[in-house]
Parts: structure tokens; C-alpha cells; sequence
């Protein structure tokens, strides 16, 4: 077993990896009683054609096989799920699908051995029939149906498709009712086949526990297993256009208030002199200092009641870097062209930088107490960079203006998106 220190707060990693080559990630909390284990696998919904090792054909599957396939994995046979194993250990069970990857995941604070068996047992052991998809494709189909009178959902994919031409983030991770409906058992099982291995999945465990413990039942588990030949599939990914999709667009949704997205689309090579997770820091820095919480444009907008609420994220993926500022006001026609003329005058100092440094390795440090969070923060450290980000407090303190003026001068603001969401119009007959 290794370990892993994260310099600077002190907290270590364990790290360990099965002869089948599922790798472990454990971080102990003994200042809680629970514990927070996840299994995950690096298949997503953006995941829809992919080719094995060796071949040149290239296989396609209906948009939604990602999130369909976490729905039915539940399912052990007999009519039974592994929801019936996990209520009788008091047990709380989930998964989740994003665009790259599935997660399965228990919140427990007894049974710890039983807990993690049964989570690779579930996972690991497939049972699709053509009566069980046939069943769920009525509960996922109306799953689909609810996102789509979600106001948030609609936002959201509605500012992707503006943003993205070809990405596959532009479609909903459920995919279309008719991707569902022709969903085929086939189709799930060559899936899981292909990506559900230990090779291409890993674990996490967060809280109290023993990591020698876990390990040993872990490898227990996994050298009681047979898997086939991991055959490597390349996932095709076509090259997204610098230009966004659409410049502005209008949807209708039930809201009272209209809620906004403004948008920005950039190459990431014009961060050339910083890797991603520098990009990520300096970008969030900004995008804070100048719509965060005590920022004097966010405080005047509340103060004339002009917006209910504004804030700002960043999201760096393949080669590009987006930027979006979100907010919820009566007064759109007035509040945009303000937030846009902000983005074009952005700022940032030395003491608004040195505060930013300060409140970011505050809650780096106070981050480590919450289990769930520190275990979502390694999945995601795990898929964006292949590895855990040990030195987030060096780098915070390495965090400096010139290089911070550097990052905001060489945005690219030129390339944007406004999508709003608007209260449906009365009907006058």
C-alpha cells in the first residue's frame, strides 16, 4: 500500500490496486462515525461510439445507454435489487451518471465488510433480461419526460446546445424517449462488457474505517472473480468548432422570474503557460472577485433589486475552456448588457488576490471534514487528470497577480452565448 500526502494540511491518501488492476483510494476521518465508498466507471453518457483494440469498426449506441445501464444494474434477480440488501444493513445506496463517467456509490455507518462486498458484487455481476429492460424503459422514459419540464434541466441543455455544435454534452444524459424506447438488451450488455471493468473502474472510500481492512476485502473479493481480457476501447471524440452554436436563444419554461445564462467559448491553448488545474484556479479567482458573493457589482444589482441572484462558474474539458455567468432577474433587457460590459472590464488585485488565497485554503482544509465532498473531489481530480491533485495548498500559495493579470488578459470574450429562460406567455384567448 502507498500513501499519498497532501502537502501543506496535512492528509494522506492510501492507495492500493488489485491484481485485476482495480485501483483503491482511501482517506480515513476517525472524527466521524460513517463511512462513503464509491465505485466507480469511466463511462459516460457522452460515451455513444467507441471501437475495441485492434478493430476499425466503430460500434454505436443509442444516446442514454450510460444512465440506462446504472438503472438496470441495480437489478440481481428473483425479483430482487440491491436496494432490498442495502435496507436490511440500514444502508443508503445511489449512483449517478454524468457525461464521463457512472458512479455507484453507499453511505453507511455499520457492516463496513458486508457494505463493501455486496457494492462489487452488485456491480460486477450483471443481470439484464428483456422483461427487466422492458419494465424500466417506462420508468426512465418518464424520467425523461420530467427533465424536460425541469426549468433548470431546460436551462441548462439549452445553454449547452448553444454553446456546443458537436460535442456530445449538447444531448441529455437520459437521452430522448426514443433513444430509451430502442434501447435493446444487446446493446447493454456489449456496453457493460466492454467498459465495466476493473481496469476502467476504480474505488473510493471516505471516512471511519481501517484501509488495511478495506484492501484485504477488497482483493478477497475481486481474486474470487474471473473478468475477460480488458480490450482498451477508444471512445470517438469529434474536434468541437471554436465557435459557439448559437448566439442567443429564448425558452420558455414554468418560471415567474427569467433566469439567464451568458456564455463564453475559448480555446484552451490560450492558457498555454498553465495546466489545467492552474487555468481552473486563476479563472475561478476571477470569475469570483468580480460576481462572488461580496463583489461590489453583485452587491449593487441586489441593492436596486435589479437581479435576484447572479453568480459565475468555469469548466475546462478536451481543448476548451467556458465561462458562464448565471442569473435571475425580472429585468433581463437591462441587466445583461451590464454583466457583459463587466466581463469586458474584468479585475483583479493583489489584496483582492491575496483574500482569494486565503478563503480557498480555508476551505481546502475545512473540505477534508465532510466525507462525501472529499470523496466527490478524488472521482473528479480522477477523470479530469488521471491522478490525485496532491499539492492544491502549494499551489494556492504559489498563486500570484502577474500570473493572474496573464490568465485574464488572455481571454478570449469575443465568442459568446445568451440563452434566457422565460415564463410562458399567457394565453390572451
Amino acid at each position: 500500500m502507498k500513501e499519498i500526502l497532501l502537502k501543506g494540511i496535512n492528509e494522506k491518501i492510501y492507495y492500493d490496486e488489485c491484481s485485476n488492476g482495480l485501483p483503491i483510494y482511501m482517506l480515513v476521518n476517525e472524527k466521524v462515525n460513517n463511512f462513503y465508498i464509491t465505485l466507480s466507471v469511466k463511462y459516460g453518457s457522452i460515451d455513444t461510439e467507441y471501437k475495441l483494440k485492434g478493430s476499425k469498426e466503430w460500434k454505436k449506441v443509442h444516446d442514454g445507454v450510460a444512465h440506462f445501464l446504472e438503472h438496470v444494474n441495480f437489478n440481481e434477480g428473483d425479483g430482487v435489487t440491491a436496494h432490498d440488501y442495502f435496507n436490511k444493513l440500514g444502508s443508503s445506496i445511489n449512483a449517478f451518471t454524468t457525461f464521463d463517467f457512472t458512479s455507484y456509490e453507499v453511505f453507511a455507518s455499520s457492516d463496513f465488510e458486508d457494505n463493501l462486498n455486496h457494492l462489487l458484487d452488485y456491480v460486477q455481476t450483471p443481470y439484464f433480461t428483456k422483461e427487466l429492460i422492458e419494465k424500466e424503459k417506462g420508468i426512465i422514459v418518464e424520467e425523461v419526460r420530467m427533465g424536460k419540464n425541469n426549468p433548470g434541466h431546460k436551462l441548462y441543455y439549452g445553454m449547452n446546445k448553444a454553446l456546443y455544435k458537436k460535442d456530445k454534452r449538447r444531448i441529455c444524459v437520459t437521452g430522448e424517449e426514443e433513444d430509451v424506447k430502442s434501447t435493446t438488451v444487446k446493446e447493454l450488455q456489449n456496453v457493460y462488457d466492454t467498459f465495466y471493468h476493473p481496469m476502467n473502474s476504480f474505488v473510493i472510500i471516505t471516512g471511519n474505517f481501517n484501509p488495511y481492512e478495506a484492501v484485504k476485502i477488497i482483493k478477497d473479493n475481486q481474486d474470487g472473480k474471473k473478468f475477460k481480457e480488458y480490450l482498451n476501447p477508444i471512445k470517438k471524440r469529434e474536434k468541437e468548432p471554436s465557435k459557439v452554436n448559437s448566439e442567443y436563444e429564448e425558452i420558455e419554461a414554468n418560471v415567474e422570474i427569467p433566469k439567464v445564462k451568458i456564455c463564453y467559448k475559448m480555446p484552451k491553448s490560450i492558457f498555454k503557460d498553465f495546466d489545467d488545474v492552474m487555468t481552473s484556479i486563476y479563472l475561478s479567482i476571477i470569475l469570483r472577485n468580480n460576481f462572488g458573493s461580496t463583489s461590489y457589482l453583485r452587491e449593487e444589482l441586489l441593492e436596486k433589486e435589479l437581479v435576484v441572484g447572479i453568480g459565475a462558474n468555469r469548466e475546462i474539458f478536451n481543448d476548451v475552456v467556458t465561462l458562464e455567468i448565471n442569473m435571475e432577474t425580472r429585468y433581463p433587457d437591462e441587466v445583461i448588457p451590464i454583466v457583459m460590459d463587466k466581463m469586458n472590464h474584468l479585475e483583479i488585485n493583489e489584496e483582492d488576490l491575496k483574500r482569494r488565497i486565503r478563503c480557498n485554503i480555508s476551505t481546502l482544509i475545512n473540505d477534508y471534514d465532510d466525507i462525501e465532498y472529499v470523496n466527490t473531489d478524488i472521482m473528479d481530480q480522477l477523470i479530469n487528470h488521471g491522478k490525485v491533485i496532491d499539492d492544491m495548498f502549494v499551489r494556492y500559495n504559489s498563486l500570484n497577480i502577474d500570473d493572474a493579470m496573464k490568465v485574464l488578459k488572455e481571454m478570449d470574450l469575443s465568442n459568446h452565448s445568451v440563452v434566457m429562460l422565460k415564463p410562458y406567455k399567457k394565453d390572451l384567448n
